[in-house]
């Protein structure tokens, strides 16, 4: 695959980052950018994230934006674009959970997004994937990660110094398909999402 991952292949830990190779340090710019707001239903913990996110990073975010790769009929939507002016780079936040409380079907384990990963990387977009409860219980600790790929890539590190007291973000190992419907019987979603 033609991109770099700050995990190790073999036990993915979240945050996983994905960090396409850009042929100009000045132009971070992507290859596909958005093509419009898509209409995926938004995840249990997307929209109190979503408000953390807009209290930090203001107008460079966006929800629910899709992208549409060469050859593909349908476009992906990204859970949160994040959209850093001056250079043009574009952040693909992704939300994952274990499996889906609609269908039940087991979902975001390991190998589930290679394919789409590969997409976005291809598309010149940087990849930053949080497990769920990760946004739920840590949500300023998830936008330092953010802040510091920014700063990583861009050479920026203004946007880090809001973050200068935030502690990093506790990592949690990505589960497999079995493990994803272990937690399901399990209702460990149910344990660390708010009750509604």
């Amino acid at each position: 695959m033609s991109f770099v991952t700050a995990m190790a292949k073999s036990a993915p830990i979240y945050p996983i980052i994905f960090i396409p190779t850009f042929p100009n340090s000045k132009d971070n710019s992507p290859q596909i950018k958005p093509s419009g707001t898509g209409t995926a239903p938004v995840g249990a913990s997307e929209e109190q994230f979503g408000k953390i996110l807009n209290h930090y990073f203001g107008d460079w975010m966006r929800s629910q934006q899709e992208i549409l790769p060469h050859g593909h009929e349908r476009p992906y939507t990204a859970d949160f674009l994040i959209v850093e002016p001056t250079t043009g780079l574009h952040l693909d936040i992704e939300v994952d959970e274990s499996h889906c409380f609609n269908t039940g079907r087991a979902t975001h384990f390991i190998g589930d997004d290679d394919y789409r990963n590969k997409c976005f990387v291809d598309a010149r977009w940087v990849i930053i994937r949080f497990a769920e409860e990760q946004v739920v219980s840590q949500p300023a600790r998830c936008c330092r990660v953010i802040a510091n790929v920014l700063a990583k890539v861009t050479g920026n590190t203004a946007i880090t110094k809001q973050f200068a007291h935030v502690p990093s973000v506790t990592p949690v190992k990505q589960w497999s398909n079995s493990q994803a419907n272990f937690l399901k019987k399990k209702k460990y979603r149910q344990g660390y999402l708010p009750a509604t």
